[in-house]
C-alpha cells in the first residue's frame, strides 16, 4: 500500500507539471521598469494556477529588429503555449507574426488599424483616452494656452495614437490629420525645434528636455511616455543643474506606476502633472487572456486598463484621480 501510495503522488505530480503552460510576454525593453511590472503581475496570477509567464526581449533600448528576434526564437521553441506582444514598429512586427502557430496577443502597444494583425485581442491603456487626459493635465497647468513640445518617441504606433488625441484635445476638437502639429489651433502651437526621440532611450531624453528648455524655451512640455524622469535621480539633477532656466516651462509626462519619486517632484514643481498606467493589472489581465486563447475560449478584442491623474496642485492628501 506504502509504495502504491507513493507510485500515484508521484503520478499526480507529474501530471501537474505536464498540465503547467508557459506564457511569454515579449517587450520592447526587458529593462523597462513597466515590463518587469506586468511580466511580475502575469506570472504570479499565473503560479496560482500552475502556470508561469517570461519576460521576452532584450534588455535595450526598444528595437524592432531585437524584438522581432525575440519573436522568433520564442515561435521555433515550442516552449511557449501563447505569447503576447508590446508592438514597436506594426508592419515589420507583423511579418513576423504573420504564420504564427500559437495564440498570439498584444499588450501595451497594438498593431495599427490598417494592419492585418490589428483585430489581435490587445491589453492595454486607451491610448486615444489617455492623450486626452493628456490634454486635461495640460490645460489644468497653461489654462491661458500658449507654445508645446511634445516629446514622443518615432514608430511606435499606441505614442503616435496619445500624441494625436492630445493635440486634437488641446484644439478645441479641431479636426487634424495625424502627425499635424499644433499651429495656433485652441491657442496652442508647436515650435519647429521640438525634436522627436529616435529611440525610447532616457539618457536622449534627458540631453533633448536640456536642449528644448535652454534653446527652445516652450511654455510646456508634455513628455507622453516616461523616459525623460523614469531615471529619477538624472532627472533632478538634470532639473537642478538648469536652475532658474528650467522654470518657464511646465512639464506633463505619463507614467507606469507612480513612485515617491514622482510625488517628490509634482512637491517640488518639477512636474506639473502625471498620468499613470496601472501595468500591473495589465500583467494579470494579459495572463488572463492568454489562458482563455490557449483553451479556445472567446476572449474581449480589447480590454483597457485604467489610467490615473494626477495633477500637481492641488495633490490632496495623496490622492489620485481614478479616470474611468
Amino acid at each position: 500500500m506504502k509504495y502504491f501510495l507513493i507510485f500515484m503522488l508521484a503520478a499526480c505530480s507529474a501530471q501537474v507539471v505536464a498540465e503547467a503552460q508557459i506564457f511569454g510576454l515579449v517587450a520592447k525593453s526587458t529593462s523597462d521598469p513597466n515590463f518587469v511590472l506586468a511580466w511580475q503581475a502575469c506570472d504570479k496570477a499565473a503560479r496560482g494556477n500552475g502556470d508561469f509567464c517570461e519576460l521576452l526581449g532584450s534588455s535595450e533600448p526598444a528595437n524592432a529588429h531585437l524584438q522581432a528576434r525575440a519573436i522568433e526564437s520564442a515561435l521555433t521553441s515550442d516552449r511557449y503555449a501563447a505569447i503576447a506582444v508590446s508592438v514597436t514598429q506594426s508592419s515589420f512586427i507583423a511579418d513576423r507574426l504573420d504564420q504564427a502557430s500559437i495564440p498570439v496577443m498584444t499588450f501595451d502597444s497594438p498593431f495599427k488599424k490598417e494592419e492585418k494583425l490589428a483585430s489581435l485581442p490587445y491589453v492595454g491603456a486607451d491610448n486615444e483616452a489617455f492623450g486626452r487626459d493628456l490634454g486635461r493635465l495640460a490645460l489644468a497647468a497653461a489654462p491661458g494656452a500658449g507654445s508645446i513640445c511634445i516629446m514622443t518617441v518615432d514608430h511606435d504606433p499606441n505614442l503616435a495614437i496619445r500624441v494625436d488625441a492630445l493635440r486634437r484635445y488641446l484644439a478645441g476638437d479641431h479636426p487634424l490629420k495625424s502627425g499635424q502639429r499644433l499651429s495656433g489651433e485652441g491657442g496652442w502651437t508647436e515650435p519647429t525645434r521640438c525634436p522627436k526621440l529616435p529611440s525610447a532611450n532616457h539618457r536622449e531624453a534627458l540631453h533633448q528636455l536640456t536642449g528644448i528648455l535652454l534653446d527652445v524655451r516652450p511654455d510646456l512640455l508634455v513628455s507622453v511616455g516616461h523616459w525623460p524622469i523614469v531615471n529619477e535621480r538624472a532627472f533632478i539633477a538634470t532639473m537642478s543643474a538648469l536652475g532658474d532656466e528650467q522654470l518657464n516651462t511646465q512639464i506633463i509626462a505619463g507614467v507606469g506606476k507612480i513612485s515617491t519619486g514622482h510625488r517628490e517632484m509634482l512637491r517640488q514643481g518639477l512636474l506639473q502633472g502625471l498620468v499613470s498606467i496601472d501595468f500591473e493589472d495589465m500583467g494579470r489581465l494579459v495572463y488572463e487572456q492568454l489562458k482563455y486563447m490557449v483553451k479556445g475560449e472567446a476572449v474581449s478584442p480589447v480590454t483597457y486598463t485604467k489610467s490615473i491623474l494626477v495633477p500637481a496642485q492641488p495633490l490632496l492628501d495623496d490622492q489620485a484621480l481614478k479616470v474611468e
